[in-house]
């Protein structure tokens, strides 16, 4: 592997670089999930389907991330991994970090099980230049799913994992970008409630963006000023529901779709992009699928 953590001497510092979400990734952390714990309540979806007896089994969650991986890296993308903490699922690395430009934000989650995933990445984070890394001052919630980068702007997704503390912190964090804060729709119901901004709105391509318009609890406006009308792909409730906004590009023209979102494969092949399909049925049953799985370090 190329660039190896093992290999590094302990001068040599990760490269970091993200600045939207479809730029050509290069390094990525992918979730484990091979220690899922008890079966969880720590929202809706998770809540639903330990009820009903359909909560995802380790075996099935891990072949799920192995096939995705195996998209990573006949792509090229060098594919690093957390390390297994007992009792923790650590599926979802985009909630526990993520990277601005070239530096490396830690996640302050709303949930203290979700805070206890940090140690997990700690043999990558440790390889990271300090001076590029941040951290949310008390009472500043913020997770991955709700931070969405766009070239000079950032959307901040308020909802029951992020609060305004946590817009606050990435806005005065960056001041030379256009920092947004976008109030998410939040209910019990889990047909109707929004977990991250990533689950019902995401850009692709250059300038285009799946969308479900209800999911927000005002109106976006900067998001409309930004990706015009007949550049959205909407989606409706029930396709909100399977996560079909939670998709995750390789390059502006290369995306990974779950392979039963078959509308949505066909409009994306329509508009001219190269969809890489596959099955992550039993991972949306913790309430994520692929954008939630990664947490890029740097695209090109």
């Amino acid at each position: 592997m190329g660039d190896d953590l093992r290999n590094n001497t302990a001068q040599t510092y990760l490269s970091l670089h993200v600045q939207n979400e479809t730029d050509k990734l290069e390094a990525v952390v992918l979730g484990i999930g091979t220690d899922l714990g008890e079966e969880s309540e720590i929202n809706p979806t998770s809540k639903y389907h330990k009820e009903e007896g359909t909560y995802p089994t380790e075996e099935d969650i891990q072949q799920e991330i192995s096939t995705f991986e195996k998209v990573l890296k006949a792509y090229g993308v060098i594919v690093y991994r957390p390390k297994n903490i007992e009792g923790l699922e650590q599926v979802f690395t985009r909630d526990i970090g993520f990277v601005i430009d070239s530096t490396y934000v830690v996640a302050s989650m709303q949930e203290e099980i979700r805070q206890m995933e940090l140690p997990g990445v700690n043999h990558i984070t440790n390889r990271i230049d300090p001076n590029h890394i941040i951290h949310p001052p008390k009472g500043a919630n913020v997770e991955g799913g709700d931070v969405i980068l766009w070239n000079d702007h950032i959307f901040v997704g308020i909802s029951a994992r992020t609060n305004m503390e946590g817009y606050e912190f990435i806005k005065n964090a960056f001041p030379h970008k256009h920092v947004h804060p976008i109030p998410l729709v939040v209910s019990e119901d889990r047909k109707k409630n929004i977990l991250h901004l990533d689950c019902t709105f995401q850009p692709i391509g250059t300038n285009e963006a799946i969308i479900y318009e209800n999911g927000f609890a005002e109106y976006p406006k900067i998001i409309y000023e930004l990706f015009k009308e007949e550049n959205m792909l909407k989606v409706d409730q029930a396709q909100m529901n399977r996560m079909f906004p939670n998709i995750f590009s390789l390059s502006p023209k290369d995306i990974v779709v779950e392979r039963s979102f078959k509308a949505l494969i066909t409009a994306l092949k329509k508009r001219g992009y190269t969809v890489h399909e596959v099955d992550y049925t039993e991972n949306s049953k913790l309430s994520g699928l692929l954008r939630c799985s990664t947490l890029p370090l740097r695209r090109a």
